[in-house]
């Protein structure tokens, strides 16, 4: 199973987060996908790295879809992963949040923590 990881930029407490990312992975994970951002994304890409687990990263390309660079980044995470985990600190990234609304498009499972 793909499982994105995605969420706020900005956490209070990245460790605290990081370990709750470890507890809510689900065990037949074997890909993490990441939108190489801040915050979250890096937390993502570590836990792959420290669980022996390849990771798939969708950088936004700003040179070619200038400001929608980012929520067309998003649609291609959803699109590759199967589940997606949300950590948000604080009202819900506009990111974050339409992430949730193509969760729902393209009929995949979320699940979102508040961090």
């Amino acid at each position: 199973m793909k499982v994105a990881i995605i969420g706020s930029r900005n956490i209070p407490d990245p460790e605290a987060v990081y370990k709750l990312i470890c507890e809510k992975v689900p065990i037949n994970c074997t890909e993490i996908v990441s939108g190489g951002a801040e915050g979250v994304d890096r937390l993502a890409e570590r836990y792959a790295s420290e669980h022996g687990l390849p990771v798939k990263i969708f950088y936004p390309q700003y040179e070619k879809y200038g400001r929608n660079a980012t929520l067309l980044r998003n649609t291609e995470i959803v699109k590759y992963a199967d589940h997606v985990l949300a950590f948000v600190h604080g009202d819900h990234p506009r990111g974050t949040a339409d992430t949730a609304k193509k969760c729902l498009e393209f009929n995949r499972s979320l699940k979102v923590f508040n961090v």
